[in-house]
């Protein structure tokens, strides 16, 4: 057991859970536990480039390094294109994605930040779950308050954070800025965990303990995962999507905040034509209309969230066309070429083609955005690993 921890302590370790709290969705920069994210990034960046030199490392599988190479030119031309120095962004995260990838290659383990990222996930779901039992149970109180990205409250309890607490309702945030992120990073864990770690208890624990954040997204994707890689199991299928039903409905019953927040927001709603929990269909319009005006390269990321734009089109917070306004046809190719070459290894392994289909569900609700480190480097670490043993295990 000491070797083994003692092997987990080590820079490569370091960097790899480094890149997962640096910056959002974490918010431990916000709780005044780590520098400002940028401040993280640049770390992060000076670290990551100075390692893979001065251990010699640079090759990476050619597929996966054209890709970077070519989103990388894509968005410098894009700071030309539009005078926008913002886009240099998304050039610093790529090339760190690019060395921790590399890392991961050279050092023949490429399942260690895998392991480091599921068991972060794993650690966020186990302890959120446990804290809002206790919560619940009246034996837990927030520790302190802080204010998160979009200035809402954020409640420290110790085991977790929250933005969502109020008349009995809580929600599990883990260490991110809100539940849906803790739902939606943890699909990604499963994602990993089912293509490349097969860890059954990993599988179910993170499936049972998502449900504490009470995301729907979450339960239309589990639905969507379940349905892809356990079609052949259908009736034991249909069992278990019915017990995780009875259970929610059983438990939320005794709480009415809780039994809004989740079933209320299902329930169709009859002035604006949506379903209550919908908020996003305004936001897409009004970014589909911009994308309209500036069809090929996109209004330009940071005009788009001028005081300008807002005033004539009204606010155009995240949602999946907000790629689309911002960069155009040509920037959403761009952005999605992992997404695109994981559904062309599908090709070769239909589960790649469940797993492509499952984060694009994900990006319906919580659109990928390239100036967060997270996007392309859990979305490259899934196309790194399904390239890795569709053309390096099988013939191990």
């Amino acid at each position: 057991m000491l070797k083994k921890i003692k092997a987990y302590l080590n820079l490569k370790y370091f960097l790899y859970f480094f890149c997962l709290i640096a910056g959002w969705p974490c918010v431990f920069y916000l709780m005044g536990w780590l520098p400002h994210y940028t401040v993280n990034y640049i770390l992060l960046f000076v670290i990551t480039i100075s390692y893979i030199t001065f251990k010699r490392y640079g090759r990476l599988n050619r597929p996966i390094m054209n890709l970077i190479v070519t989103q990388i030119l894509g968005w410098g031309l894009f700071s030309l294109i539009h005078t926008d120095t913002s886009y240099f962004t998304r050039i610093v995260l790529l090339l760190i994605t690019f060395a921790i990838l590399s890392i991961q290659q050279n050092e023949y383990k490429p399942l260690g930040f895998c392991k480091i990222y599921n068991g972060w996930l794993g650690l966020q779901v186990v302890c959120g779950t446990l804290g809002i039992l206790l919560v619940l149970s009246g034996l837990l109180q927030p520790i302190f308050t802080f204010k998160e990205m979009d200035m809402r409250t954020g409640y420290y309890f110790g085991l977790f954070t929250t933005n969502t607490y109020l008349g009995g309702l809580i929600r599990n945030a883990g260490f991110y800025d809100e539940p849906g992120a803790l739902a939606f990073w943890g699909m990604y864990a499963l994602l990993i965990n089912k293509l490349f770690v097969k860890n059954k208890k990993i599988e179910i624990l993170l499936i049972i303990g998502l449900i504490s954040t009470m995301s729907i997204a979450y339960f239309i994707q589990l639905i969507a995962y379940l349905c892809i890689f356990y079609r052949k199991k259908f009736g034991k299928l249909i069992l278990l999507v019915a017990a995780i039903f009875i259970s929610i409905k059983f438990i939320t019953s005794y709480n009415e905040a809780m039994n809004q927040a989740l079933f209320g927001r299902l329930q169709y709603d009859e002035t604006t034509g949506t379903i209550s929990g919908d908020n996003r269909s305004v936001l897409m319009e009004r970014c589909w209309q911009i994308f309209c005006d500036y069809p090929i390269f996109g209004m330009g990321a940071r005009d788009l969230v001028s005081p300008e734009v807002s005033s004539k089109y009204g606010f155009v917070g995240a949602n999946f066309f907000f790629n689309w306004a911002a960069d155009g046809i040509v920037g959403v190719i761009i952005t999605y070429l992992p997404l695109f070459y994981l559904f062309i290894l599908g090709r070769y392994d239909r589960k790649y083609h469940g797993a492509g289909l499952i984060l694009l569900i994900g990006f319906l609700q919580r659109p990928y955005d390239s100036t967060q480190l997270l996007y392309p480097l859990m979305t490259y670490t899934i196309v790194f690993q399904s390239f890795y043993t569709l053309y390096y295990q099988k013939n191990e």
